[in-house]
């Protein structure tokens, strides 16, 4: 017996349940920033990050035959644009991390407490620029509506 092709169509669109799962990471951004948990904050930004990338293509390289066809893969990562950014705020966070440990080893508190404030402002910085990224994606419900009408309703 042949199958019937089903035209499915979700009724609300798939894109409010990624809205609803950022803005829950959000909260949980939101709240271990308050609590001062850097570790944790940054694990979310870096979760965040992953879910804004669901549009992008990744940037795959091929092992090819003599026709051309692919035969295995020889590495997948993110296209270059949306690594870059990323890439340096990992490396600034270890730098400053390493920072904070030869502070703790040399017992250097004004140097423990720089870095402290360190990786809190570029967790900040890091955290402003997640947001600019899911503007920049369209992800963020718009902020000023002229017509409270459509404000409200959307319509």
């Amino acid at each position: 017996m042949p199958f019937k092709k089903q035209a499915y169509q979700p009724n609300i669109d798939a894109g409010i349940g990624l809205i609803y799962r950022l803005n829950a990471l959000w909260n949980k951004a939101d709240y271990a920033a308050l609590e001062g948990d850097m570790e944790k904050w940054n694990f979310v930004l870096d979760i965040i990050y992953r879910n804004l990338l669901y549009r992008n293509n990744l940037d795959i390289e091929f092992k090819n035959d003599e026709e051309g066809k692919p035969m295995s893969i020889i590495s997948v990562g993110l296209i270059k644009e949306d690594k870059i950014i990323h890439e340096w705020f990992r490396k600034r966070i270890r730098e400053i991390k390493v920072n904070r440990l030869i502070a703790v080893k040399k017992r250097d508190k004004i140097e423990y407490y720089k870095s402290l404030e360190d990786l809190y402002t570029l967790m900040g910085l890091k955290d402003s620029w997640l947001r600019k990224f899911m503007q920049e994606k369209g992800l963020y419900l718009k902020e000023v509506e002229f017509n409270p009408g459509n404000a409200m309703w959307g319509g």
